[in-house]
């Protein structure tokens, strides 16, 4: 039996609205739902897709796992990012590796590791 990631999902308040910053961020559209209080980018049509669903009291701190991204243009796309609402946690660069850990406009946690 193989596994392989299928989605990303957050928890989150307004799964429109974060659906939205995400697909911005990712160069992609938003898709169409018949789900009430889910969002979701790329089903079907690229792996893993993202799902964004509404959750009734959001747990306060930290998530538990986060999605890493890769850019070959790091300024200019950590630059483009924040433009969008995320914000700066940390910036690391260290052992030949340098990326930035981001939250999205709802909290989630994210890196952008320079290629």
């Amino acid at each position: 039996m193989a596994v392989k990631l299928h989605a990303i999902t957050f928890d989150c308040a307004d799964p429109e609205a974060l659906a939205r910053f995400w697909a911005q961020a990712l160069g992609q559209e938003v898709d169409a739902s018949d789900f009430p209080g889910i969002a979701t980018i790329g089903m079907g049509r690229v792996s893993p897709f993202y799902v964004f669903q509404k959750l009734d009291g959001l747990p306060a701190g930290r998530n538990r796992a986060h999605p890493d991204f890769a850019t070959g243009e790091y300024e200019a796309e950590c630059a483009r990012l924040v433009g969008l609402g995320a914000t700066v946690v940390t910036e690391v660069k260290e052992n030949g590796i340098r990326f930035t850990t981001f939250t999205d406009p709802e909290g989630n946690k994210f890196d952008l590791v320079d290629e």
